[in-house]
């Protein structure tokens, strides 16, 4: 079985444990703690090429982390940015995650996550601006997720594991919600 090392990216408080924990099978769990440092998840798929095992690397958003980042991104072999849709600075700070990559890692697949879509009532950051974004910025795709309540948590990680697994190709049909 192929394995791949994906890591999280974004400011603290935008819900990348959240997302990769729901993914792994965790529930939703409100008063989830800042990541301290780096954790990891594991997570075996079928992909149309086989299975897959992904290893999902989550470094803690502060600043004060930032030093593990050539660590953390070595051996990488793709990338979810994820910022707050709620926090205009979590999408502005995205320039400099993805500055921060591609010095250490280069330029790796990576998708972007727009997170707590759920609370629609305090969006700031529109899908038009971000999916803008994404497709200046060289990103796969641009997917919007509820870690809350669960709404696409799993598509952007199987969408990055289809590429890496399929050598490159975009999977047919596959849906950028």
């Amino acid at each position: 079985m192929r394995a791949f090392k994906i890591v999280m990216c974004g400011d603290g408080g935008v819900g990348k444990t959240s997302l990769v924990s729901r993914f792994t099978g965790s529930p939703f769990n409100p008063m989830q703690r800042l990541t301290v440092g780096v954790s990891h998840h594991v997570r075996e798929l079928s992909t149309s090429d086989g299975p897959v095992k992904l290893i999902v690397w989550d470094l803690g958003g502060e600043e004060r982390f930032r030093f593990l980042a050539p660590v953390f991104l070595k051996g990488a072999r793709g990338a979810v940015f994820v910022f707050d849709v709620t926090r205009e600075e979590t999408f502005e700070h995205l320039e400099d995650w993805l500055a921060v990559v591609l010095d250490v890692a280069g330029d790796l697949p990576r998708v972007l996550v727009g997170n707590k879509v759920d609370m629609a009532t305090y969006r700031v950051v529109s899908r038009e601006r971000a999916e803008d974004y994404a497709a200046r910025k060289g990103f796969l795709a641009y997917f919007e997720t509820s870690a809350k309540d669960g709404a696409n948590t799993d598509v952007p990680f199987i969408a990055l594991a289809e590429f890496l697994s399929g050598v490159g190709d975009w999977p047919q049909g596959l849906s950028v919600s």
